[in-house]
């Protein structure tokens, strides 16, 4: 009796024992369902794994496996003295995680997927994969255990805890990638938004190049940045702008030409210069440009394509922090690029906006000059009026710099020069036309192109004096009637940041000397007619010596008359001595061909001046002071009585 008694309490410490092991075993699975709950990394669940297995089973000997580039590397190791440090990946693994994905109990089946020497010699009877949605990441080997019901449920468990945990650090680094991106994708989509209202906001295009390489150079973190362009002048594709973060290249030059027999493939934007497909494709496409492109340094180019044309590309080196460049920067250049193709086109619309306004408003300026020219020509009542006028206005508002207006004489068959631009009054007064001006008396204008061709029509010696020219350009005056009456030329040697066969100035001197014609001719037959017809000189002297004796009284200013009469007895002398005195003095009345008064105010030494100009001696000269021989107007003719 006290022998089975002691039997039934040695059974029932037995039981104890088997219940507190159970017991242990489901309290440790709860912390392992607790600890594998949590957010892990994988290093972190493969350790514990290991470790629950080790513990929960009593396992002895046990070994961990990851996958490491290709290779299962053993990680940790229990009890193992000769084990295998790695596993070559094979179709195998593959296998084991796709179409089994359980853990391996059976010697038959655990040498269907691993080398059966290696599991005979370390023994192994069970194989725990850590799988990752369908694919092997890594197992756990035991050996030298007999399994019981209760081990194939912890194992099964655990198993099923730890690929769990597995999955779940996969989907949180996957979404934590995707976060990455989408942050990445916000910031240049913010980026994109913030540069292209920047760079559609500035208009000046060397400013833009400037600012488009600063962007480049900030958001991909360049150290060495190129923006290259198409330049429609020179059919080429310039450097329009680069910068080096640290300074080193001071000076880069780039001038290349497309390869037009090469095929641009509109899919390939971005080329990697350490892929020689992408490289033979690049320099093929550039005719010499490895050696200009080498000089940024660069890694990637980022072509710019809009309807299958190439509109330039960006140059990117290695970037400051030494990270490497995601497929999201590439797309910022790309979007950027698109802007900058905008912001140019918007600067370049924009500058032919204002030259068009520019040209616009040299027009208007050029017919407004035209109109007060053509009103200064309708009223001018004096030919040298007209002619200076002229002169001023197209040298001033019409560009001219160097050029002559001429008046013909047909009786002489001459040009005499009325007015000069530009010249100095070098040229000789008389211009002698020869065959080569049969055209301007025509009515025809005459264009010759070349200094040598002012020679031709000038003479040698005139065109000596006119110096640097462009050619020569001749607008006849005329007049049509009956025939061509030629009255005089505008004769043009250079203008000033103008051609010399400009269109628009033709049209506008022909226009100009179309105004100067008539009143020209009308200003001609009044001079002829003024030749026949003298002024009545002493109402005239009557009117001036009454503005000139008020002004004088009441200013206090010395005001002389001079009489001068020509003592020589033969009449037909001609006007010679009224002429001269003309020339010298400014207010001159000839009452008759021997009897002249002169209103003057300086009267010091009149008459030497008097002898000197007329070069005649035989002269009676009579100076009447105000003041002294005559006190008023009405006063002065009683000297006469």
């Amino acid at each position: 009796m006290k022998y089975q008694s002691i039997l039934q309490r040695l059974e029932d410490e037995k039981k104890d024992e088997i219940l507190s092991a159970k017991l242990y075993r489901y309290n440790g699975l709860m912390q392992a369902i607790e600890y594998f709950s949590q957010k892990l990394v994988f290093e972190q669940i493969i350790d514990a794994a290991f470790d629950f297995i080790n513990e929960l089973l009593l396992i002895n000997n046990a070994i961990v496996y990851v996958l490491e580039e290709s290779i299962y590397t053993a990680k940790r190791v229990k009890g193992f003295k000769d084990y295998v440090k790695e596993i070559e990946n094979t179709s195998n693994f593959e296998n084991l995680a796709t179409f089994y994905g359980n853990i391996l109990y059976e010697k038959e089946k655990i040498v269907r997927f691993f080398d059966s020497e290696m599991i005979t010699n370390m023994d192994i009877n069970a194989v725990v994969p850590l799988i990752i949605e369908g694919k092997l990441y890594g197992f756990i080997m035991i050996n030298g255990k007999d399994f019981s019901d209760d081990d194939y449920i912890i194992l099964e468990s655990l198993m099923r805890l730890i690929n769990n945990a597995l999955e779940n650090y996969s989907r949180y680094e996957s979404l934590a990638k995707v976060n990455k991106v989408l942050d990445e994708k916000i910031f240049n989509l913010f980026a994109i938004n913030q540069s292209s209202k920047v760079l559609l906001s500035e208009l000046r295009i060397d400013a833009l190049y400037d600012l488009a390489v600063e962007l480049f150079s900030e958001l991909t973190r360049s150290t060495v940045t190129g923006f290259i362009l198409f330049d429609e002048r020179s059919h080429r594709y310039i450097l329009k702008g680069f910068k080096d973060v640290f300074y080193k290249i001071k000076d880069i030059f780039v001038s290349i030409e497309l390869n037009k027999n090469y095929k641009i493939d509109s899919n390939k934007v971005i080329i990697d210069l350490e892929n020689p497909k992408d490289r033979d494709y690049f320099f093929n496409l550039f005719e010499d440009s490895e050696e200009q492109v080498k000089a940024f340094n660069a890694k990637y180019i980022v072509i710019i394509i809009k309807e299958s044309q190439i509109l330039g590309f960006v140059t990117l080196s290695d970037t400051v922090t030494g990270d490497k460049y995601s497929s999201g920067i590439f797309e910022l250049i790309e979007s950027l690029a698109s802007s900058m193709y905008i912001a140019l086109s918007n600067a370049d619309l924009f500058k032919q906006v204002n030259e068009q306004k520019q040209i616009i408003q040299r027009k208007l300026d050029k017919l407004v000059s035209l109109n007060k020219l053509t009103k200064n020509i309708s009223s001018s009542l004096r030919i040298e009026t007209l002619m200076e006028v002229t002169a001023k206005t197209l040298e001033i508002s019409f560009n001219m710099q160097k050029g002559l207006l001429c008046l013909y004489d047909k009786e002489s068959n001459e040009f005499s020069v009325s007015e000069s631009i530009g010249l100095d009054g070098n040229l000789d007064k008389c211009i002698i036309p020869n065959d080569k001006w049969r055209r301007v008396f025509e009515g025809d204008y005459i264009y010759e192109i070349g200094q040598d061709k002012v020679t031709e029509y000038m003479g040698y010696e005139a065109a000596e004096k006119v110096g640097e020219s462009q050619g020569i350009l001749i607008v006849p005056i005329y007049v049509d009637t009956l025939e061509v009456e030629l009255l005089g030329a505008i004769v043009i040697f250079k203008y000033d940041g103008l051609q010399l066969d400009n269109e628009e100035n033709l049209i506008t001197l022909e226009t100009i000397a179309g105004h100067i014609a008539p009143v020209l001719k009308n200003l001609l037959v009044i001079q002829m007619q003024q030749r026949f017809m003298l002024p009545n000189y002493v109402e005239l002297f009557k009117n001036e010596l009454k503005h000139e004796v008020k002004a004088a009284m009441d200013y206090n200013i010395n005001l002389s008359v001079i009489q001068v009469e020509d003592k020589r007895d033969f009449i037909f002398k001609g006007t010679s001595i009224i002429d001269s005195i003309k020339d010298n003095f400014k207010k001159v009345y000839p009452f008759s061909y021997n009897n002249v008064f002169i209103i003057e105010n300086d009267d010091e030494n009149i008459e030497d001046r008097i002898i000197k100009c007329t070069g005649v001696t035989d002269l009676k000269i009579r100076k009447m002071v105000l003041g002294k021989d005559f006190k008023n107007f009405a006063n002065f003719f009683d000297l006469f009585r």
